[in-house]
């Protein structure tokens, strides 16, 4: 069996990814060739085009000290909440340390504005709160750096309400707080 590798933008794959979309062979000639849409990381070159585009922010509802089930029901409800807002989400494992904690690995959202919300910003600073989070990472469009928001009382002490949290890399090793996409890393620092 042939493979033939296709080649398409990020957005026009977006969708085909999600549904993970197999092309069928027209032909019963075609039938050996193998036309599966299999982009090595579209998930990460879908996060690094909204990145760039558009206001987004890295938020979860997980907690340390909470059981698994219970940050899991917090995620679908955080979930749940920005879909209905209209926001575009990419799902994320994060690795950050809350607190007065150690670096632990948690679910999360790369959330994208791409609507051109003006509560965009406000309104991830509400669910931040809602789930008590420390803070949640926010990039604006027109900046290159992102900020770590401040949402709860420790995080607004020991750091201030806004902190820079520097420029995105991709596939840094050394970053302390970093997220995963598929088997890609991004930073900010």
């Amino acid at each position: 069996m042939k493979k033939i590798e296709v080649l398409l933008p990020v957005f026009e794959i977006e969708d085909l990814v999600e549904e993970q979309a197999v092309a069928k062979a027209p032909t019963p000639q075609a039938e050996e060739i193998d036309l599966s849409v299999l982009p090595v990381n579209a998930s990460l070159n879908r996060a690094v085009y909204w990145i760039n585009k558009t206001d987004c922010a890295n938020i979860t509802a997980w907690r340390s000290g909470n059981k698994r089930a219970e940050n899991d029901a917090n995620n679908r409800k955080l979930q749940e909440a920005l879909r209905a807002m209209g926001y575009g989400i990419i799902k994320l494992q994060g690795f950050y340390a809350e607190v007065g904690q150690d670096v632990s690995k948690e679910n999360s959202f790369l959330v994208f504005d791409r609507n051109n919300d003006p509560d965009f910003y406000e309104n991830l600073y509400k669910l931040s709160e809602i789930f008590n989070q420390d803070c949640f990472l926010y990039k604006p469009a027109e900046e290159e750096v992102a900020y770590l928001i401040g949402t709860n009382e420790d995080f607004i002490r020991d750091n201030g309400e806004r902190v820079a949290a520097g420029k995105l890399h991709i596939g840094s090793l050394s970053a302390k707080a970093y997220s995963e996409i598929g088997s890609g890393r991004i930073s900010f620092e």
